[in-house]
This record gives C-alpha cells, structure tokens and sequence, in this order.
C-alpha cells in the first residue's frame, strides 16, 4: 500500500505554485515588454490575479537575482519599480513558447496549468 505524506504534499503543490506564477511573470513581460507590480498584478491576461502581494513581489525578486528579470526606477512616477525581461528571460520566454507549440501535454503539469502565450 502506497501512504502519501500530507505534508509532503502541500509543499509540493507550494513549489508548484512559485513556478507557475513565475512562468506567468516571464511570460506576460515578454508580451508586454515591461509592467510594475501593480500593473502585472491587476492585469487579468497576466493569469496571476489575486496573487499576495507578498508572495508575488518575491517572485519578482527572485527572478531578478536569477538575472531574468530586470527591475528599474520609472520615469514616470517616483516609488515605482519597472520590470522587464533580461536576455535570457525572453530566451526562457521563447523556450516556454515554443514548448507549448510542440508539447501541448506538458500544460496538464501543475507547474504550466493556465501558463499561456499572451496576445
């Protein structure tokens, strides 16, 4: 008999969550060019609508020290970071694209579920 681990579980799905949410990032910057936080978090094509703030400005974060993300002062408005895609981040976007042009199934992973090429 198989026993799965509750706990186990949850993290994860917990991990799974992270990514997911980074590939929507990726992705929608790649569509967009560039966006701030607020922008990408209320933006419903994002696909990472009601996101904690927290949690997402984390990601973010974390896709920047991965030196995916670049993060910059606006010009137009004090206090705001924009974002957009490094080289390799829309290396990474292409990649995914092109992914989910040749291997539809993947997006029945949890990691890619709702991950899509934004108009």
């Amino acid at each position: 008999m198989v026993r799965k681990d509750i706990h186990l579980t949850h993290e994860r799905k917990k991990y799974s969550n992270k990514d997911n949410v980074r590939l929507k990032i990726i992705l929608f910057l790649y569509s967009q060019g560039k966006s701030n936080a607020y922008a990408m978090i209320k933006d419903s094509k994002s696909g990472i609508t009601g996101q904690k703030w927290v949690d997402f400005t984390n990601r973010l974060d974390e896709l920047a020290e991965w030196n995916l993300v670049e993060k910059k002062q606006s010009e137009d408005a004090a206090n705001v970071k924009v974002y957009f895609l490094t080289t390799r981040g829309r290396d990474i976007a292409e990649l995914i694209i092109s992914l989910e042009e040749k291997f539809p199934e993947l997006w029945k992973f949890e990691s890619f579920k709702d991950v899509k090429q934004i108009d």
